[in-house]
């Protein structure tokens, strides 16, 4: 699900919340009604609603050592206590719909079905338990039931469209990665087939023309032809400075590599729904297998972000010198206390260990998950 969707939601949910608390407070300031019968303990399970609310939307931390679906059960519970504490005037069963759209977010469809069926049968118990006539009793369930339903059809449908969008910025991620690797390769190949014929063809030919000129030579010097000696003296030395400079460039396409940062770039330009910042210092050789390493590394926390951070943005930063190559990424989702690394993760740090380096991770709830690698300065490509 999308941030900006989740803060929305999130922003209209906690309004609706204060306004059930600021309305039942005026009720009993101004109005003939009272409010609820037991105050003190209204308004102890609003507060304790307002604080698990607070949490479902991560604007408090929430408890490490509970299940992560743990503060929504909560919600459910202290929404039907709320409502049960003063079903009188029934409106306050207005919290049932900030419940249902906050556990649409995260449960399944079949989940929520039941919290709105359980909090219709609450409706239900509370208006009957008040004297309210059997007409108003079915208009409120039909009333609060209908509206609960709207709530989790609309929040489902923009979860549903938020994880198409999330897997289309995966696939497009994980397709970008591979057309950079497949360029990269091909680039290289073309590169190593070039500097082959030159060496091969070009080079041979010349080491045979220089032969030829040095037998040349001597036999001009038997015939006693100085300007012819000075001609082909010359052109010898031409020969050998051309085979001279062929094996240089040999040598630089051989050796040749683009920048690191040039071949990021694409990789982590225009990400839909994440914001990535590149930051590569190159003081360092990367190439080969190390290059594809870190590329490989980007690749796996962009799409890992994608896919589970709910993060809205993804710093990555790469240092290459003499003491060695440095790769971090670290976004600024929701985090999480328990990390179990998945195959992608296991996979990243395999890849490390393989060229004698070490990948390590941290994540904390609400401090975003970090990706921190490192390889050895010196391996050959």
């Amino acid at each position: 699900m999308s941030r900006t969707l989740e803060r929305k939601s999130a922003v209209a949910g906690l309004t609706c919340a204060f306004a059930a608390g600021v309305a039942v407070m005026l009720e009993m300031m101004i109005s003939t009604f009272g409010g609820p019968t037991h105050a003190a303990w209204w308004w102890t399970a609003y507060l304790l609603y307002l604080a698990v609310l607070l949490v479902v939307c991560r604007y408090l931390p929430g408890p490490g050592r509970l299940p992560g679906h743990a503060p929504l059960l909560g919600l459910v519970v202290l929404g039907i206590a709320v409502f049960l504490l003063y079903p009188n005037q029934g409106w306050t069963a207005i919290l049932f719909v900030v419940t249902v759209a906050s556990t649409a977010f995260a449960w399944s469809q079949r989940a929520v079905v039941a919290v709105v069926a359980v909090q219709t049968a609450a409706v239900v118990a509370g208006v009957a338990a008040s004297g309210w006539p059997a007409y108003d009793v079915v208009m409120a369930v039909v009333v609060y039931g209908s509206v609960q339903g709207f709530a989790a059809l609309v929040v489902g449908a923009g979860r549903r469209e938020a994880e198409a969008r999330r897997e289309t910025a995966i696939a497009h991620a994980e397709l970008r990665a591979a057309a950079t690797l497949l360029e990269a390769a091909g680039r290289d190949a073309e590169r190593l087939r070039i500097s082959r014929e030159l060496h091969d063809v070009v080079g041979h030919q010349l080491t045979a023309l220089i032969l030829e000129l040095e037998v040349a030579s001597h036999l001009i010097d038997g015939d006693g032809d100085g300007d012819g000696a000075e001609h082909v003296t010359r052109a010898r030395a031409i020969a050998r400075d051309l085979l001279g400079d062929v094996r240089v460039t040999v040598g630089q396409m051989r050796s040749g590599r683009r920048p690191l940062e040039a071949v990021l770039h694409p990789l982590t330009r225009d990400v839909p729904g994440l914001e990535v910042s590149l930051d590569v210092s190159e003081a360092g050789p990367v190439e080969g297998e190390q290059a594809q390493v870190i590329l490989r590394c980007v690749q796996e926390a962009i799409t890992n972000t994608l896919r589970h951070a709910g993060a809205g943005r993804l710093d990555v930063v790469v240092r290459a010198d003499a003491d060695g190559i440095r790769v971090e990424a670290r976004d600024d989702g929701r985090g999480g206390a328990d990390l179990a690394p998945g195959n992608g993760l296991t996979g990243m740090r395999e890849r490390f260990e393989s060229l004698g380096g070490t990948l390590t991770f941290n994540s904390a709830p609400g401090a975003g998950f970090t990706v921190a690698g490192c390889l050895p300065a010196g391996r050959p490509a």
